[in-house]
């Protein structure tokens, strides 16, 4: 896990150096509601075309919920359309891919398992520039994850919430833009 953090990171610094264009292509953003449900997530952008960019995200998390805690870390790859044709700016539509990895521990029993999913989804945002640096983007829709939970007694022991099946993504980052 510490590699696969490392390499993220790697990757951020690759897409944060010096660019010899001047329109900025690249954000590096936080989404500032994830700590209201324990979690950081961050995100880096890279303009490839004026109406396409991708995007890779990370997040780390220590959710409980209900009775079920969450340990782990998710990895989510996109692809953005912007209608304007001024990427990494303006409304876009966006589709995703997500893998998570959690370790569950149920409170009462102390029952412990493993739960991995694959899911991805849709999305549209809107995102913008606040001056020439600061990067602001708004985006939700919905997605869907398959699950499988190992140990424990499986699935049936442990209240997944929306880490199995359909489930809302949304969020408000800020960031910079280069």
């Amino acid at each position: 896990m510490k590699s696969l953090l490392a390499s993220f990171l790697l990757f951020l610094a690759a897409l944060a150096a010096p660019r010899f264009s001047q329109a900025q292509q690249v954000t590096v953003k936080a989404n500032i509601l994830s700590p209201i449900v324990k979690t950081g997530s961050f995100f880096a952008e890279y303009a490839i075309t004026p109406q396409v960019s991708g995007q890779i995200g990370y997040f780390q998390t220590g959710i409980k919920v209900k009775d079920t805690s969450f340990s782990g870390f998710g990895i989510t790859p996109e692809v953005r359309y912007f209608f304007s044709g001024n990427a990494p700016t303006g409304f876009y539509g966006a589709g995703y891919m997500r893998y998570q990895n959690f370790d569950l521990t149920r409170e009462d029993t102390q029952a412990q398992g493993t739960l991995t999913s694959f899911g991805g989804g849709a999305l549209l945002g809107f995102q913008f520039l606040m001056g020439q640096f600061i990067v602001v983007d708004l985006f939700a829709g919905p997605g869907f994850n398959a699950a499988t939970v190992k140990g424990g007694g499986g699935e049936d022991n442990f209240n997944l919430g929306t880490f199995g099946g359909f489930s809302p993504r949304g969020g408000l980052s800020v960031g910079f833009a280069f």
